[in-house]
């Protein structure tokens, strides 16, 4: 963790407009929450902060305070050492790795409480090249890297260990470099590197990556089909999307690509009581226009049923037993595997 940072009132300035209407009693048990967060040079960091303000202004009992630094993977492991509360940086695939132990979470080994809580929104692994270098060395799709100098994310995310393992079972033979979002532009813009990797909306770039794409700029590239079918054939959480043509706004004249795709949701685990987890997103509801002001990604979800949605079928994902007291209250219909064993019935 690189940093903390309380998110206090000059922070939750700029989404507090106004009262805070209907917030929670007074009565309510006071609560301080720390919450897995991205770099504040992510474009993602504005979720962090809306979501903690939001929190606060419609709970003012929950206070929350964003650590910064790394991903999903080590946010898993700081709550699993009680470091964090929550995260904001959770996915389907996240939670069966680590409820599993394996892979990215085999040294820390299987950890059942792990619980999804809400949808942030629809990520991919995107895979950015610097257009000048992609044009002179016929840079097209995910092969043409094979012997580039080339990073495959941050380490700790699970964008870098879905990239690493694609170059591992596709025999590509790229020269991967794993950095720090900060050296990871820097060696794009300097050259050094031929292109990156970093979670993006799946309509845009990331914030990121358009300061880079002002100094130095890129085009993306993508996965042929075979490729794709290859990799979700070996692994079924490893999910892809076809990006249509023109479907990047910066990229207008791009042609189709297949990308590695991610439903980004928050966790938790079942540490966090069902009342605490309760009142987190049935505020995060409340305020979920403002939340989307400060992310526009996440417009137009709605934050539990669109996460249901996009869990895949079949096997068991808990929820944590507050996302499902919400769910039933609001008459969303909640699947049977679902629901964790802590779950009690609210009357």
């Amino acid at each position: 963790m690189k940093k903390t940072i309380m998110l206090v009132f000059v922070l939750m300035a700029f989404v507090l407009q106004g009262p805070a209407g209907a917030a929670e009693s007074p009565s309510a048990q006071k609560v301080n929450l720390s919450l897995g967060s991205v770099g504040s040079s992510s474009g993602v960091y504005a979720f962090a902060i809306s979501l903690a303000a939001v929190v606060h202004k419609y709970d003012p009992n929950i206070m929350v305070t964003a650590v910064e630094g790394g991903g999903g993977y080590d946010h898993a492991k700081s709550m699993k050492k009680g470091i964090l509360d929550w995260s904001m940086s959770g996915s389907p695939a996240v939670y069966a790795t680590v409820r599993a132990g394996v892979a990215n979470f085999q040294k820390e080994g299987p950890w059942e409480p792990i619980r999804l809580m809400f949808m942030r929104n629809l990520n991919v692994t995107r895979i950015y090249v610097r257009a000048d270098v992609a044009a002179k060395e016929g840079i097209r799709t995910w092969k043409d890297l094979g012997g580039k100098n080339f990073c495959p994310g941050i380490p700790g995310t699970r964008d870098a260990s879905r990239i690493m393992n694609a170059d591992k079972e596709l025999g590509t033979g790229i020269k991967l470099i794993p950095s720090s979002l900060a050296d990871a532009t820097r060696g794009v813009r300097e050259g050094k590197l031929v292109g990156m990797v970093k979670g993006s909306p799946h309509d845009s770039f990331d914030a990121a990556m358009m300061e880079t794409h002002y100094s130095a700029p890129l085009t993306v590239i993508g996965f042929a089909k075979d490729e794709a079918d290859t990799l979700q054939g070996k692994d079924p959480m490893n999910t892809f999307m076809e990006t249509s043509s023109g479907g990047i706004r910066e990229l207008p004249n791009l042609k189709s690509l297949w990308e590695m795709s991610s439903a980004t949701m928050t966790i938790s685990s079942s540490r966090m009581s069902q009342e605490t987890g309760y009142r987190i997103v049935k505020a995060a509801y409340k305020g979920w226009d403002e939340i989307a002001a400060a992310f526009p990604p996440c417009k137009g979800i709605d934050p539990i049923a669109d996460a249901f949605k996009h869990t895949p079928a079949g096997k068991e994902f808990f929820f944590h037993a507050g996302v499902i007291q919400y769910a039933k209250e609001k008459g969303i219909q909640v699947p049977d595997r679902f629901i964790p064993p802590e779950y009690k019935d609210v009357k």
